[in-house]
């Protein structure tokens, strides 16, 4: 069992190195306040407030503030089950004598300022409104060799970049760093939301991906739908019947990476050079609903930089995904065996 090997190697404490890359956010998690309908605790009431002729306005109420961004939430999931992490980030806080950054507990490298995310935090679903940052917008790889050099932030056991859709620059970037001499290691890549990028943004994709594959071992990690988008924009998309298991290998051979992975709450599904992974999520009750992604990328680049194998590393995935979207907390190792314990699969 996945998750039976998955808690011995948790117990032995896992410390891989692992880097991530390259956005970060102030989250700003928020009430919705209507009138006489304060707060405003549904995002479907929301909907039918924002249809209604009579609404100007709402009010919105910030409870807490907390630091964010994919990049920085895999950061933190990797070092709570034992990783070595280092964030290269934007995490310039902007706001004067505030620093939300400061007390992140792994090493930080910011190459500029944050995005600002409100996070409209109703209870059937989460719903975010986000002002860009310019300089992650105008990110480049100089700037990233400005903050470090390349033999160091590639110098680890794996690497998690995220936040494709709000980094333009991430394109040329992954065709330089395919002429790269750096140490070829795995690589999780998150794009973020592909759904509204047109056929000439997916071809960009790809043909970014297969250039990165030169130097580095490409692990492309998507939802579900996600999935769904980027095998439906190939040149030679898979034909019906179809499933996921056909998308994760049609995907890989299209952009030539170590893998494809597919995450979600019912199961991870991995296309690998070996064949394909297949491993069961545990069973929850979901509380917060979005952050999970980046805590499956954080344990699987865990489990692929301690060499754990594929269907243990997408255990780790999995858990760490569950436990987060089950709690709204990021699960340390002896957290996460416990829980796994409490379950009867570990």
């Amino acid at each position: 069992m996945p998750y039976q090997r998955l808690a011995r190697r948790l117990a032995d404490d896992p410390a891989p190195a692992v880097s991530t890359l390259s956005d970060g956010s102030i989250d700003r998690y928020c009430r919705l306040s209507a009138g006489a309908l304060d707060p405003v605790e549904r995002r479907r009431t929301f909907v039918r407030e924002v249809e209604s002729a009579g609404r100007k306005g709402f009010g919105l109420d910030p409870e807490s503030i907390q630091p964010g961004g994919q990049s920085v939430n895999a950061a933190q999931q990797a070092h709570a089950v034992g990783a070595d992490a280092t964030c290269y980030g934007h995490l310039d806080d902007p706001e004067p004598g505030r620093d939300a950054f400061a007390d992140l507990p792994f090493d930080t490298v910011s190459m500029g300022r944050p995005a600002i995310v409100n996070v409209l935090d109703f209870d059937d679903s989460d719903l975010l409104l986000v002002e860009a940052s310019s300089d992650l917008s105008a990110w480049t790889l100089d700037d990233l060799r400005a903050a470090a050099p390349l033999s160091s932030v590639f110098g680890t056991d794996a690497v998690v970049c995220t936040n494709w859709v709000s980094t333009p620059g991430m394109a040329e970037a992954f065709h330089e760093l395919g002429n790269e001499s750096i140490p070829r290691v795995p690589f999780v890549f998150d794009p973020g939301d592909v759904l509204g990028s047109d056929l000439g943004d997916h071809r960009e994709l790809r043909e970014a991906l297969r250039a990165l594959g030169r130097s580095v071992d490409v692990v492309l990690s998507v939802n579900r739908t996600e999935l769904h988008a980027v095998a439906a924009a190939l040149p030679d998309p898979p034909a019906p019947p179809v499933d996921d298991e056909d998308r994760v290998l049609a995907i890989r051979e299209a952009v030539d990476a170590a893998a494809v992975v597919k995450h979600g709450k019912e199961e991870a599904l991995a296309a690998t050079r070996e064949g394909v992974v297949r491993v069961d999520n545990p069973v929850v009750e979901d509380r917060r609903q979005i952050g999970g992604g980046d805590r499956f990328a954080g344990g699987l680049a865990v489990g692929l930089g301690a060499d754990w194998g594929w269907s243990t590393a997408l255990a780790c995935g999995n858990a760490c995904a569950s436990h987060y979207v089950a709690t709204g907390d990021t699960a340390s190792a002896t957290v996460l065996r416990g829980w796994l314990d409490e379950r009867g699969i570990a």
